[in-house]
């Protein structure tokens, strides 16, 4: 059966300790035996704190009796952070990885001038290489798919209302109507109608992370944490924050072998905006305050997280209950929760 409840101060809720406003993200082998040792003992306690926009936090054990080895790099306008647990040498996966993402990153990032992307948003009419092509195929089906509550040629509006650059102003009114129906794509080939402009900020970080898990699928545990989106291969724990107060813990999620997607115009906000739009108004979208969307593809997870995010409240809900390729729970702003059938998520008690 789904569930569905109310958010209210008479709701089971646990606070972490005073001055440690984080939640809480373990190995789930070692987390009975670590639990007390880091809610007690927080000042002492060897420990790395991570901490992400779309209500997650987390703060992860680092004893010695885990041998992790960490990446991390700063690309693509965000952070990435790789764990693997191993004693092995695994220089030779990080600068494989670290490869992939200078690459993608030279052709399809919004922030560099003469690149493909450039190109392309200039010229209007561009060959697609495999990656490409993969990303804008899959846009455009999940935005059929939402009637088009998932809308790659956002990006546009968002520029309009200020966002990353309030320097220039904020145009409320829409300069024009456009939608993910402008944009064509024929065999190798896309075209763009009317005055949109194509990135790939969307879609890009979360297809990143299933070449990445890709790359390191044959060791036995290891986390890819992209500025908060994840996927864990073995047992993580995650607790999940209230969208209503960032230091409250509501839900907690077993990560196992999934990607774990969440989602809330809580998070960025300028003057009476925030990121999430909904396509159909031109504004931030007010109903459904938070989504936390896991399933066992990244650009999946992610795409519907942000689609979720942008639906009348009912809408929301039927998308969930008929996507059977991601689970989850829906937060609404009136504090109302849906949570799907068969969701590993637990209300934190």
């Amino acid at each position: 059966m789904t569930i569905l409840l109310q958010i209210t101060s008479s709701l089971p809720k646990k606070r972490p300790p005073r001055g440690l406003f984080f939640l809480l993200f373990f190995d789930i082998f070692l987390y009975e035996f670590f639990e007390l040792f880091i809610l007690h003992s927080t000042r002492s306690a060897p420990c790395e704190a991570w901490k992400y926009p779309g209500g997650i936090k987390f703060i992860l054990s680092s004893h010695s009796i885990w041998t992790m080895q960490k990446f991390s790099l700063d690309t693509i306008g965000t952070h990435l952070d790789i764990l693997i647990d191993t004693e092995l040498n695994v220089s030779i996966f990080f600068q494989k990885i670290k490869t992939k993402l200078s690459e993608f990153e030279q052709k399809y990032s919004r922030f560099l001038e003469n690149n493909w992307l450039s190109d392309l948003n200039i010229t209007r009419h561009w060959i697609l290489d495999d990656d490409g092509k993969n990303m804008l195929s899959y846009a455009l089906e999940v935005a059929k798919k939402t009637d088009g509550y998932f809308d790659p040629t956002i990006g546009k509006r968002l520029t309009e209302l200020g966002y990353g650059n309030p320097k220039m102003g904020i145009q409320n009114a829409l300069s024009e109507k456009w939608n993910y129906t402008d944009i064509e794509m024929q065999n190798d080939e896309v075209i763009l109608r009317k005055d949109i402009f194509l990135e790939f900020g969307w879609v890009g970080k979360w297809y990143l992370i299933d070449l990445i898990q890709e790359i390191l699928r044959d060791h036995t545990r290891f986390l890819i944490n992209f500025w908060g989106d994840m996927y864990g291969k073995w047992s993580w724990k995650v607790w999940l924050e209230s969208p209503f107060a960032p230091d409250e813990l509501i839900w907690t999620y077993m990560l196992e072998e999934k990607f774990l997607a969440c989602s809330s115009g809580k998070k960025r906000k300028w003057g009476n905006h925030h990121h999430l739009i909904d396509p159909k108004t031109g504004e931030s979208a007010h109903e459904v305050i938070a989504t936390f969307i896991d399933g066992n593809s990244g650009i999946s997870t992610d795409t519907y997280a942000t689609a979720l995010s942008v639906m009348p409240w009912e809408k929301a809900i039927e998308t969930l209950k008929n996507t059977p390729e991601i689970s989850g729970v829906l937060v609404c702003s009136d504090g109302i929760v849906f949570q799907k059938e068969g969701s590993a998520m637990e209300l934190f008690q």
